[in-house]
């Protein structure tokens, strides 16, 4: 069995881009990850990608657009959830300034947890 607290100040914390974007890794275990992502302002674009990993996304504030693989997009709102399988092209772009959305992965993605750990990436 894998057991572990994630206090708020022992968490991998928040990388931030230029572009008002913020993210930290809130828990995970070795086949899981959740995380934040954080996006200050309207009109964020995440690019098209894709990975191996199974994703749910669940909105806690704001909006975003979420576009699939096949062009087709979706007004997602707080409370709203989607899913991504395995390899699924997809996209968000926020909707409106101070957008969260946490982010659950399996397995555990290895370039988020790597990216988070790097000690000038972090913010104090």
């Amino acid at each position: 069995m894998f057991s572990k607290l994630f206090p708020a100040e022992e968490q991998l914390q928040n990388i931030q881009d230029e572009k008002g974007f913020r993210s930290r890794i809130l828990a995970y275990t070795p086949e899981i990850l959740m995380m934040e992502w954080h996006f200050l302002n309207e009109g964020y674009v995440v690019p098209l990608h894709e990975h191996y990993h199974v994703q749910i996304s669940y909105i806690v504030k704001g909006s975003a657009k979420v576009i699939l693989h096949d062009g087709s997009e979706r007004l997602c709102n707080a409370g709203d959830a989607a899913a991504f399988a395995p390899n699924e092209a997809h996209s968000v772009i926020t909707a409106e300034p101070d957008t969260l959305i946490i982010d659950v992965f399996d397995p555990v993605r290895l370039d988020h947890l790597a990216n988070h750990s790097a000690p000038e990436k972090r913010l104090r």
